[in-house]
């Protein structure tokens, strides 16, 4: 019996018919561009779906692919993640400054952001390949961190990682710049005041 065999959607190569991955993007580090972010439109209506496609990887062959992040609107912790989330992926796209994120945090805001304003604006993010809660025997691709693995273009913990310079440069100023603070481990420490020369200074 003959079969009708579809290469449509066969890999380019025959030596890449034994990659599992198909359409996945692999676990990684890279650029993407932020294509759609539809509020309430993942997971039934319980999580904001966000959908990145791929601008330069870690690994060859992935760019153009698409990865499908749900952000969780439920804060069942308590900790405040899905906002975290929210507000990385915000400070990432420069839809929020780091003096806006200042100055809300000094007064206690509640601001209204636009989400759809981040869509066409490049990130850079990094996947991890994780077991699925319900099912550990599947494996997910999700953003690392713990869902907080977006960055913005201009970070410099992301200066190795792979971009895209054609369309870093066309939205440079879209995005804005990023200061990389550094943290209180990261600091160097003060010196100690250097000991005076006179043994009984200062003592009466």
């Amino acid at each position: 019996m003959a079969i009708r065999v579809d290469f449509s959607k066969a890999p380019d190569s025959a030596s890449s018919i034994h990659d599992g991955n198909g359409d996945r993007v692999t676990p990684g580090r890279g650029m993407a561009i932020i294509k759609e972010f539809n509020e309430d439109g993942g997971a039934k209506g319980q999580a904001h779906e966000l959908v990145l496609e791929i601008a330069a990887w870690s690994a060859d062959g992935d760019r153009a692919k698409v990865h499908k992040e749900n952000i969780f609107t439920e804060d069942k912790s308590g900790k405040g993640w899905p906002m975290r989330k929210l507000i990385a992926l915000a400070l990432s796209s420069g839809l929020l400054s780091q003096s806006d994120y200042a100055e809300f945090k000094k007064n206690d805001a509640t601001p209204d952001l636009d989400f759809s304003k981040v869509i066409g604006r490049p990130i850079m993010i990094e996947l991890t390949e994780e077991p699925r809660m319900k099912d550990p025997s599947k494996m997910d691709i999700k953003i690392g961190n713990a869902g907080l693995g977006y960055y913005h273009i201009k970070d410099a913990k992301c200066k190795d990682w792979p971009k895209n310079a054609g369309i870093y440069n066309q939205n440079a100023a879209i995005v804005g710049d990023w200061t990389t603070e550094k943290k209180a481990a990261d600091k160097p420490a003060t010196k100690a005041a250097a000991a005076s020369d006179d043994a009984f200074a200062g003592v009466i």
